[in-house]
C-alpha cells in the first residue's frame, strides 16, 4: 500500500513541476510578446519618422520596415508558443485530475480488501466458536444414538474444557427440556449448576475472572428467554442481537451464539456460546485503517454493536442510507462515499448456520486519508 501511494506522490510531483515550468515559459512568451509589440510601435514610429525626413530617411525607413516584421514574426511565434503552452497545461491539469481520481479509486479498493479481511478474520474466530458449540452437541447426541445415557458430569467437564481452551470466549451454556437428557430431573433439584427444576441447565462462564459454573435464568420466561426461543423455532443456529445476561456476579452486555439440538427424535434444548460486546469493542477499536479509520460492528437489525462513540452503542445505525441498511440485513457486501465525503464500506460476516449476518463496517473521510498518504510519502 506505502509503494502505491509513492508511486501517486511521485507521478504527481512530475506532474506539478510540469505545470509549474509551463508557467514559467508562459511567463517568458508574455515578455517577448510584449516586447514585439513595444518594437512593432517604435518601427512603426520610425517610419512615420522616415517618411517625414523624405529621401534623407530612406534608408532609416527601409530599417523601419524589416524591424516591424521580425517584430510581427515575434508576436507571431509567441502567440504559437503561448497556444501550446496552454494546451500542455490543460493537459497536465487533466492528467492531475485523472490522477487524483485514480489514486481515489484505489484507496476506495483498498478499503473494501480491509473490511473484507477484518471481517473474514471475525468470521474465522466465529466459526471457531460455532464448531465448539457443535461439538458438545455432537457428544451428547452421539452418546444417545448409542443409547448411552450421557452424564451430567461427564458434560458439565467437556464444557469446562472447551471454555478454558477459548480465552475469548465468555461462557457455554446448554439447556435441556424437561427430563429429555437421562430422566432424572428430580434428582438433581438445586444441585450444583441446577435450580428447583433440576433440569440440565449449566452455564459455564468466566465473568468473574475464573471459571465457574452456574445455572442459566430466564430460560422459560417469555421476553428474556430469547437465547432459547429463538433457536427453538428456527430450527437453526441464531446470532442474537446484543442484550444484558448476569454472569459472575455482573450483569454483562453480549451476544450468543446458539444452536438447537435434535434429542430422542424432538428438539431437546439448546447449546450456545456467550461473547461479550467489551471484548469486542476493545479489539476494533485499536484497528485503524488508513491511520484515520474506524471499524465497526453491526447487527442483523442494524444497530450499532461496537462503536467508537460509546453513546450510540446498541442505537440504530439511521446515519447510513436506506440501501445501505438493506445490504446489511440481507448480509451483502456494499460501499458508498456520503455528500461529506465518508467512504463507507460493509462486508457481511457470517456465523455457523444463522440466516441472521452481522456486518463489519470501515468508515473514514477520503480526503483525510488521501492527506495522511502524502505527507507519510514525503517523509
Amino acid at each position: 500500500m506505502a509503494e502505491v501511494h509513492n508511486f501517486f506522490a511521485q507521478v504527481k510531483h512530475l506532474v506539478h513541476r510540469l505545470q509549474e515550468r509551463s508557467k514559467q515559459i508562459a511567463a517568458v512568451t508574455g515578455s517577448i510578446d510584449q516586447v514585439a509589440r513595444h518594437t512593432n510601435l517604435l518601427a512603426l514610429n520610425a517610419a512615420v519618422e522616415a517618411a517625414r525626413a523624405g529621401t534623407a530617411g530612406r534608408g532609416f525607413a527601409v530599417v523601419a520596415s524589416e524591424v516591424r516584421q521580425l517584430a510581427q514574426q515575434t508576436a507571431s511565434a509567441t502567440g504559437d508558443i503561448a497556444h501550446l503552452v496552454d494546451g500542455i497545461q490543460r493537459e497536465t491539469q487533466d492528467a492531475s485530475e485523472e490522477i487524483a481520481q485514480a489514486e481515489r479509486a484505489g484507496l476506495i479498493e483498498n478499503a473494501v480488501l480491509i473490511a473484507r479481511a477484518e471481517a473474514s478474520a471475525i468470521e474465522t474466530r466465529w466459526a471457531t466458536i460455532a464448531s465448539a458449540v457443535h461439538g458438545i452437541q455432537h457428544v451428547i447426541q452421539g452418546l444417545l444414538l448409542q443409547g448411552i445415557t450421557p452424564p451430567r458430569k461427564a458434560i458439565n467437564a467437556i464444557m469446562a474444557e472447551v471454555l478454558r481452551q477459548h480465552t475469548d470466549v465468555l461462557a457455554f451454556s446448554c439447556c435441556c427440556e424437561t427430563n429429555v437428557l437421562d430422566g432424572r430431573d428430580a434428582e438433581h433439584v438445586g444441585h450444583q449448576g441446577h435450580d428447583d427444576s433440576g433440569r440440565f441447565i449449566p452455564y459455564w462462564n468466566r465473568g468473574s475472572g475464573d471459571l465457574r459454573l452456574e445455572p442459566l435464568v430466564d430460560y422459560a420466561t417469555p421476553g428474556l428467554n430469547d437465547y432459547y426461543e429463538l433457536p427453538r423455532r428456527a430450527g437453526t443456529d441464531v446470532l442474537m442481537e446484543p442484550y444484558d445476561y448476569p454472569a459472575g456476579g455482573k450483569t454483562l452486555r453480549i451476544t450468543s451464539f446458539m444452536s438447537p439440538m435434535i434429542l430422542r427424535g424432538k428438539f431437546g434444548g439448546v447449546v450456545g456460546a456467550d461473547i461479550t460486546l467489551a471484548q469486542l469493542q476493545q479489539e476494533l477499536s485499536l484497528i485503524r485503517p488508513f491511520g484515520v479509520g474506524r471499524l465497526m460492528l453491526l447487527s442483523n437489525a442494524c444497530r450499532y454493536v461496537t462503536h467508537h462513540d460509546p453513546s450510540l452503542l446498541g442505537q440504530a445505525a439511521d446515519d447510513l442510507p436506506a440501501a445501505a441498511q438493506r445490504c446489511v440485513r440481507n448480509g451483502v457486501a456494499h460501499h458508498h462515499v456520503d455528500e461529506r465525503g465518508m467512504l463507507r464500506v460493509m462486508h457481511p460476516i457470517s456465523a455457523g448456520n444463522s440466516k441472521s449476518p452481522w456486518s463489519l463496517l470501515v468508515s473514514f473521510a477520503v480526503d483525510d486519508a488521501l492527506s495522511l498518504s502524502k505527507r507519510v510519502a514525503v517523509a
